[in-house]
């Protein structure tokens, strides 16, 4: 049974930030110059967590991230970004078929309406899909509305071509604010993020692809790579060669790779109730 939506983080934020609002107000108020000095400390240290909280994706301060499993078992999940992208996408699921490894590809909108074959294969070949947002927004200066939009257009998206909701939702670049732990919430949706990258979105190099997968990963990782790119003319021939040393090894070192959900026990698809059984799984075609 799976654990439902932890929603003590956003509500943390939101109780801090309404509690530093009236001590400034109160000490602003009191027109004294030790007042001001204590009202402007709160809410530079406000500010400052807040801004820890957008940009590191570990933190929980303004709402709920999930960036790695258990750190008692060996298994990792391998999760690939800013598909669907061809040839790439097509390769990358040639080598997972190869070694029956079984990944979550977080889909760009924009990218599924190019390549829908590529998704449906993606699907049909057992791997989990979540959504990536439309096109790829900086969300952390977007407003309400964009964000909605934005997000909203992927799944439908998605769950045209696969007949998934899919509950796993991942932030551009990981940069969150208040507005989009809020909208994930309210869709039901969990903020998956990432324990490391293998930086193989700007960094086409295998060998160094290859060196930052081994040296980082341990019990529970999350593993970022890329399959797309959210720009045309991008290549993955680096991803492409790098992927077989990197799942030999981990496989040869006892490394099991699971879902997102998996790893994490939580539902794939997005729950009413947000509590369901996972009883069933899924095989690598």
């Amino acid at each position: 049974m799976i654990k439902l939506i932890n929603l003590k983080g956003i509500m943390h934020y939101r109780r801090i930030t309404i509690i530093s609002a009236a001590g400034i107000i109160i000490l602003a108020a009191l027109n004294k110059s030790w007042a001001a000095y204590s009202a402007a400390t709160i809410f530079l240290i406000w500010f400052a967590l807040s801004w820890y909280g957008v940009f590191n994706i570990r933190s929980q301060f303004i709402g709920k991230t999930y960036w790695r499993g258990n750190r008692n078992e060996k298994k990792i999940a391998l999760t690939f970004d800013d598909g669907p992208y061809e040839p790439y996408t097509s390769q990358i699921l040639e080598i997972l078929k190869k070694y029956n490894v079984r990944a979550t590809f977080f889909l760009i909108g924009k990218n599924i309406e190019r390549y829908p074959e590529a998704v449906k294969r993606i699907h049909e070949n057992g791997h989990e899909i979540g959504n990536h947002t439309y096109i790829h927004r900086r969300f952390f200066y977007t407003l309400f509305p964009a964000i909605k939009e934005d997000i909203n257009r992927c799944q439908e998206l998605i769950k045209n071509i696969t007949g998934v909701n899919t509950s796993l939702f991942r932030q551009p670049l990981g940069f969150r604010n208040p507005s989009i732990v809020k909208m994930v919430e309210d869709l039901n949706m969990h903020m998956i993020g990432w324990t490391f990258r293998t930086y193989d979105g700007t960094d086409q190099n295998p060998e160094r692809i290859i060196k930052r997968a081994l040296d980082n990963v341990s019990n529970g990782a999350i593993i970022v790579m890329h399959d797309g790119c959210d720009k045309e003319g991008g290549k993955k021939d680096g991803t492409a060669a790098a992927l077989p040393v990197i799942l030999e090894k981990l496989i040869a070192d006892g490394y099991k790779f699971v879902a997102v959900s998996e790893l994490l026990g939580i539902n794939p698809v997005v729950s009413d109730s947000r509590e369901v059984n996972i009883k069933e799984k899924v095989k690598i075609a």
